[in-house]
């Protein structure tokens, strides 16, 4: 593990939970084993983002747990500089530096066109990448979870005395997957609640200058308030928040984001000003622990039906392959104790207490993963991590989460 990322994870997710209120308890990464078998580059966002740090430490900790694998996770300076994250890429691949890649790509088209003629295996973190080496994600349902967290915000709204809400939704770039999936969960949550989906959206560049001025604009269009704003991420609902906590006609409307990210729950349950917040949690770190499992485990089982085929060639009938060699998402990820997709061994927020998630395919009853399903977006391998829909009255579990996976 590259000491200087190391430094720069463990800093920056120790800055966040200071801020937030915690206890830290300091990571110290593996050294590299010469002996360790496989290597394995992690390609993300930026880590100036909580969430991405979150993801961060969930591919250390697999890192920390497996001898036989040497990872080294990789950021760029921005959640939008595709740029960075393309020549980093072309560089790594070009060099022959890695035996397979988890990627959250930024710009999906040109990482795909970069990954066409790719023989190395290739597991996707968040939105679905089509190439021939991909050979599994883990995400979250975004279109599921945000159905969920808009339902939460409208029937929020109610209780506050909107008797018909409405929303409108402070977008993230236009087109991008997430953004599209997440706007068709709002609105028809907020349909499904009998509420009014209000068609414009205030697209943004996923950054705070952007929010603030999305919101400036809806308190013009809108001068007489709205129950709900649906936000794609946290940054931008808190953002929006802020920017109208001086006009009165926005005392009373629920910010909706998403993410769940420590330092926003540590509000929601400590700010009087976030008491009409709500936010879609995903679960970023176990994303990135499974990601790198299901690699580990492709890759051993390539091994092993290679050692397999080497055995029969020399006329050992009984050498055949292990069965691993398709690259299932690894089967125990539910069940690992360092609380892996799926296995929330702490009992934090992997489960919406609200019942939202309940029913939700791959999913059990407290709407954590379910285990491996069928992606949606086609792919043979598919880890839901699952979501929770966060309030102040549940914010206090998706904390103690946090800090045990941080610890």
């Amino acid at each position: 593990m590259n000491r200087r990322l190391t430094a720069l994870v463990c800093a920056w997710l120790l800055g966040a939970l200071l801020l937030a209120g915690g206890s830290w308890t300091a990571f110290h990464a593996q050294e590299t084993n010469p002996d360790k078998t496989w290597k394995i580059a992690v390609l993300t966002y930026s880590f100036s983002s909580e969430y991405w740090g979150y993801v961060a430490q969930g591919c250390l900790a697999y890192d920390g747990s497996d001898p036989a694998v040497d990872i080294t996770v990789q950021g760029v300076s921005s959640s939008i500089a595709s740029g960075e994250q393309i020549e980093i890429l072309k560089e790594d691949l070009e060099h022959g530096r890695y035996d397979g890649y988890v990627i959250a790509a930024i710009d999906r088209e040109e990482v795909e066109k970069i990954l066409k003629d790719v023989d190395l295996p290739v597991v996707v973190v968040d939105s679905p990448l089509d190439a021939p080496c991909v050979i599994g994600r883990v995400g979250t349902e975004n279109q599921i979870a945000a159905t969920a967290g808009a339902k939460k915000a409208v029937a929020m709204a109610r209780e506050i005395g909107w008797e018909k809400p409405s929303c409108v939704m402070i977008g993230g770039v236009e087109g991008d997957y997430n953004q599209e999936s997440r706007l068709a969960g709002y609105r028809g949550g907020v349909m499904m609640s009998n509420g009014t989906w209000l068609a414009e959206v205030y697209p943004t560049d996923k950054s705070a200058d952007s929010a603030r001025a999305a919101m400036e604009q809806i308190m013009k269009d809108y001068p007489e308030g709205l129950a709900v704003v649906a936000c794609y991420n946290d940054l931008l609902a808190e953002t929006a928040l802020e920017t109208a906590e001086a006009n009165s006609a926005y005392d009373h409307t629920v910010f909706l984001g998403f993410d769940g990210n420590g330092s926003v729950c540590e509000r929601i349950m400590n700010d009087d000003r976030y008491r009409n917040m709500v936010t879609v949690a995903q679960n970023p770190y176990e994303m990135g622990f499974a990601a790198v499992q299901m690699l580990s485990d492709y890759l051993r089982g390539q091994e092993n039906a290679s050692q397999a085929a080497s055995i029969e060639g020399q006329g050992d009938s009984g050498g055949t392959a292990s069965g691993d060699s398709g690259g299932t998402a690894s089967g125990d990820s539910d069940g690992d104790a360092s609380g892996a997709a799926g296995g929330d061994t702490d009992g934090g927020a992997g489960g919406d207490t609200d019942g939202s998630a309940s029913g939700d395919s791959g999913r059990d009853a407290s709407g954590a993963a379910g285990g491996d399903t069928a992606g949606n977006d086609g792919s043979a391998n598919y880890i839901d991590s699952g979501y929770s829909v966060i309030t102040k009255v549940n914010a206090q579990e998706r904390m103690v989460q946090i800090r045990n996976h941080l610890s």
